[in-house]
């Protein structure tokens, strides 16, 4: 029952970001890394990633403005655009080091290897941290003229924290689900699982939400 009422959802987050990915060859977004953190957002976000990306992401005046390519001030400039498009760089980070960590979960399944859940996440959370410290890395050296180091230690210190959070998010809600709802298998074949690993992308935007303002608000964040 729960696969069927899965499947709509699934597809349409997958329409939402095929949809992005075509508009974004006619609308290319300055900033590289964002062209395919966009699509990503829609993946896990259906029609909602779509109107965000319309109206943060395709605009140029939007752009320059809120996607990481100049400097804020605090305050007003601390909008909830901003903190939607930073949390999304933690949410793609997320869904990569999910894409990655989940052959290695079926391999190790499938020879029999027996890991606990909270083995899994800190798998997941390394990974997904090195994804998200790539991410920054570009973005941050697309805006400020320093030295590689510089920019890596700089990316570091700003997407470390939201991450954690984010995975954390993520880890909480895949807990439950797999007690309540999965039986506690981990089978990429069930739509049910990917439908919960959606609801969980979404859960720990909510819970990197606050990571981000933080950060943003004391001046930490590369957005601001």
């Amino acid at each position: 029952m729960l696969n069927q009422l899965a499947l709509p959802f699934l597809m349409l987050g997958g329409c939402t970001a095929l949809m992005i990915v075509k508009d974004i060859f006619r609308h290319p977004h300055p900033v590289a890394v964002m062209n395919i953190i966009w699509p990503l957002t829609g993946l896990y976000m259906p029609f909602i990633g779509w109107v965000a990306w319309w109206h943060l992401g395709r605009q140029p005046s939007r752009q320059v403005k809120l996607a990481l390519l100049v400097p804020q001030k605090t305050g007003r400039a601390m909008s909830w655009q901003t903190i939607f498009i930073s949390t999304s760089l933690s949410a793609a980070a997320s869904i990569f080091g999910d894409i990655i960590t989940l052959p290695i979960i079926t391999l190790l399944n499938h020879l029999h290897v027996s890991f606990a859940i909270w083995q899994y996440a800190i798998l997941s959370l390394v990974i997904t941290l090195l994804i998200g410290i790539f991410f920054q890395f570009f973005v941050i050296k697309h805006r400020e003229k320093v030295s590689i180091w510089r920019t890596l230690l700089l990316a570091v210190k700003t997407e470390t924290f939201p991450l954690v959070i984010y995975q954390l998010g993520i880890f909480i809600f895949m807990a439950l689900a797999l007690k309540y709802v999965l039986n506690q298998q981990i089978n990429p074949l069930l739509s049910a699982f990917w439908f919960m690993l959606q609801l969980s992308m979404i859960t720990g935007f909510v819970f990197s939400w606050p990571a981000n303002h933080f950060l943003i608000k004391r001046g930490i964040h590369p957005v601001t």
